[in-house]
């Protein structure tokens, strides 16, 4: 179990939110909660998109959040909030999404669709 990359949500720069982010190998992680723990895990290979948004408190704090777009079933968009240096890690999770099809030889366009019903059988 390789972790890659970790962090925690961040309210004003400051790592004091119950919610936290890893990736580790080939599956991207959010644990949410305190007494009650939501964690949902998302295969790489599954992210179709990603984006970053920052607003101009997060520019200062030099945070953002980090979209991502993915053909999973429970939750096609996930959301990493107050995310230290957004733009390097959404780079660092581009890169390992297209190690991981490169090593599996799956292809996005195999996957476009999958949000219209495109891929359902009659």
């Amino acid at each position: 179990m390789n972790v890659e990359w970790q962090d925690r949500a961040r309210w004003l720069g400051l790592p004091i939110l119950f919610t936290r982010y890893w990736m580790v190998d080939e599956t991207l992680h959010r644990r949410k909660g305190f007494l009650w723990i939501k964690e949902d895990r998302i295969p790489l290979y599954r992210i179709l998109d990603i984006q970053v948004r920052k607003t101009p408190l997060d520019r200062i704090l030099g945070l953002g959040t980090i979209v991502l777009y993915a053909t999973d079933v429970t939750d096609s968009e996930m959301m990493l909030k107050g995310i230290k240096k957004a733009d390097k890690v959404a780079s660092l999770i581009q890169n390992r999404v297209n190690e991981v099809r490169q090593r599996y030889n799956i292809h996005g366009r195999e996957m476009y669709g999958a949000f219209s019903g495109e891929f359902e059988r009659p």
